[in-house]
């Protein structure tokens, strides 16, 4: 189960937090072998629009290498987030706080990336996707960069 506060995330398997579990080197260095089987994305794929569906609020923030183009495809606005890959390592060094070193991290995504493009293009924004490059961003400039890019996107449907 995962939370839809944007304030408090979390999640949970048969009750047992695994929030900071799921961050962690072993769990995302495994996400992209598990990721590939049909039954396991169809699965995945159904839960978040699923997800999407239930929605009560206007909108609703998804993340994942194929949301614009498998999960939601028809979505108001869909936004391919980018940056370049020393400011990935770096921003994934960060959010493992430590328990992974540099070379593994790199090492890591860059496996994982090679891993995904055999299952899905998310490197190139498709048709009808804005991509927004966050390398030289901070986290708030992105926030506001993606705001944007909604009220531009509203005013032009």
């Amino acid at each position: 189960m995962a939370s839809e506060d944007p304030d408090n995330q979390h999640f949970s398997v048969d009750g047992v937090d695994v929030t900071e579990a799921i961050r962690g080197h072993e769990v995302s260095s495994s996400v992209s072998a598990i990721a590939k089987h049909p039954l396991v994305r169809q699965g995945l794929v159904d839960h978040f629009r699923n997800v999407i569906a239930a929605c009560e609020r206007p909108g609703i923030v998804m993340e994942g290498r194929d949301i614009t183009t498998v999960v939601a495809p028809d979505a108001p606005v869909r936004v391919l987030l980018t940056a370049d890959e020393d400011t990935r390592i770096a921003r994934r060094l960060a959010e493992v706080a430590g328990t992974a070193s540099a070379p593994s991290v790199a090492q890591a995504l860059s496996s994982r990336d090679r891993s995904d493009q055999s299952v899905v293009d998310f490197m190139n924004a498709a048709p009808g996707v804005t991509l927004l490059d966050s390398t030289p961003l901070t986290f708030d400039e992105t926030v506001r960069e993606l705001l944007r890019i909604i009220a531009i996107t509203k005013e032009t449907a």
